[in-house]
């Protein structure tokens, strides 16, 4: 179950981030749907399975989008390993809040690292107060949807936790 939930939902939030964020824009800030499930899944669960969902997010955003190949999917990896950091106990799960700040900065750290390598491959971001507004909402953004999925994710991890034979 969590290897099906480790492709569909990374496909569905690529997906939906190029079919629906450009509309939901709001201040140029918009949410960045393949972080936000990466890193609510590691969060959740640890990095180690959500660093394939982050990769499968990131590769799927490469191929819909008109950026540059495997630069979406270079940029998603570290914040989501940095959400993910630590152990991870399903007795005591990470609070809410705090889950979703880590969200935020995981959103932060992948818009950074993608509008470097844009920079260093020579496309134009235009000023650079522009640039660290839009790349701070965007993690605003994604951290705040991330107090309603990040509880999800957790409730995902309970649901396919696997029993031990022992």
């Amino acid at each position: 179950m969590r290897i099906a939930l480790g492709v569909v939902v990374p496909l569905a939030a690529a997906l939906l981030q190029g079919a629906v964020a450009g509309l939901i824009t709001i201040g140029g800030a918009f949410p960045n749907l393949p972080v936000l499930v990466a890193a609510s899944w590691a969060v959740a669960a640890g990095a180690g399975e959500a660093l394939w969902w982050a990769f499968v997010g990131g590769l799927a955003m490469d191929v819909l989008s008109a950026g540059p190949l495997g630069a979406f999917t270079v940029s998603v990896l570290p914040g989501t390993l940095l959400a993910g950091l630590g152990e991870r106990s399903p007795a005591k799960p990470i609070p809410v809040l705090t889950g979703a700040i880590a969200v935020g900065v995981a959103a932060v750290v992948a818009q950074a690292i993608y509008l470097g390598i844009l920079a260093f491959l020579g496309h134009p971001l235009g000023a650079l107060e522009v640039a660290l507004a839009q790349t701070f909402g965007v993690g605003i953004y994604t951290g705040a949807l991330a107090l309603v999925i990040y509880p999800l994710a957790r409730l995902g991890r309970r649901l396919t936790e696997k029993e031990s034979p022992f």
